[in-house]
């Protein structure tokens, strides 16, 4: 039977000169894969770079053959919901962009299971990252809102007023150089003993 769901995109591989396959993010948040027989040469079921990373999709697919945890599901078709075109037209949006594809992928690789809050902060970072003119901070903030809601951020009055506000207002928030280079080396220390090298 054929099913269909919402991801974000947050890796493909070629698997062969047609093939691809797909990891993404559930709506629901969990990390599902996918083989896509031919997707690299399809024009009709998957046009216009559809499968690339960033993107949010609509992917109709088949449930696995085998349901061990390696396999894959089989996809047939994708639609863009959402390119987050602007990210694309800036380096150093992209740059930070592919930063938060992969810390979610290294995330859902140490066994995250249907989390949706993963997934809200993964699509609110990425459309805050379209109109952000503070990069650093709107980083700093996906770091310490990742980290507290996976419980590995230890309790700091100091992080309370930006972890209070939704990602579209990480610009809004006021810090001293000294109180943000000490959020960054508390993230950059948390994370790497969380998932390690990102």
């Amino acid at each position: 039977m054929n099913r269909k769901c919402k991801i974000i995109v947050l890796r493909t591989i070629r698997h062969s000169e047609a093939d691809l396959i797909v990891h993404g993010l559930s709506s629901e948040g969990t990390r599902m894969s996918f083989f896509g027989k031919g997707a690299a040469k399809s024009k009709k079921r998957f046009a216009g770079g559809v499968l690339e990373p960033l993107h949010y999709i609509e992917v109709t697919y088949k449930d696995k053959y085998q349901k061990d945890e390696d396999s894959l599901y089989m996809l047939l078709e994708a639609d863009v919901v959402r390119e987050f075109q602007k990210i694309r037209q800036d380096y150093d949006r992209l740059e930070l962009a592919f930063y938060f594809l992969k810390t979610i992928q290294k995330l859902s690789g140490h066994g995250l299971v249907e989390s949706p809050e993963v997934f809200n902060l993964l699509g609110n970072s990425l459309s805050a990252l379209e109109v952000s003119s503070d990069l650093n901070k709107l980083r700093l903030s996906f770091e310490l809102k990742l980290l507290a809601g996976q419980g590995v951020l230890p309790g700091d009055a100091t992080f309370t007023p930006l972890l209070a506000k939704p990602l579209s207002e990480h610009e809004s928030i006021v810090f001293t150089p000294e109180t943000q280079a000490r959020a960054r080396d508390l993230c950059a220390h948390y994370l790497k003993n969380y998932l390690g090298d990102i």
